[in-house]
């Protein structure tokens, strides 16, 4: 039963936030500046929409590749760390070298953010899900 309930749940739930946890370093990154009269309610809203936004498409750019690498942790109980933070950087930096989540990048902190940002993903599902992988 516990199987069942960490398939259905905890690891759709840990998918989810690493998702939105990478968004918002990339929103983070570079965020959008306050407009002339735009009160701080208003950019707080702005900003967790746009972050919203960030996160459906890191979830879809990241949605295939990052369920082979969870079938394969649970499967082989693979319960590193390393493994998380290396696979979600990688993401990051093919998917912005590929051009398949923002342009292909003009300079070298282009990558590094995206390679941060997977990594803070790969962290945060290894704190939600990745650290019981297979038990």
């Amino acid at each position: 039963m516990a199987r069942i309930w960490r398939i259905l749940f905890v690891i759709p739930l840990a998918f989810v936030a690493a998702c939105w946890a990478a968004a918002a370093v990339l929103f983070f990154s570079v965020p959008p500046a306050l407009q002339a009269g735009e009160t701080l309610a208003e950019y707080a809203a702005k900003a967790g929409f746009v972050s919203f936004i960030a996160a459906l498409v890191v979830g879809a750019v990241a949605g295939i590749p990052s369920f082979l690498v969870v079938l394969f942790a649970e499967s082989f109980g693979w319960r590193s760390l390393i493994l998380h933070l290396v696979f979600g950087a990688l993401l990051g930096v093919v998917a912005v070298v590929l051009g398949i989540a923002s342009p292909p990048p003009v300079e070298p902190r282009d990558i590094v953010i995206f390679a941060g940002a997977g990594a803070v993903g790969g962290f945060v599902y290894w704190l939600i899900a990745g650290r019981r992988a297979g038990l």
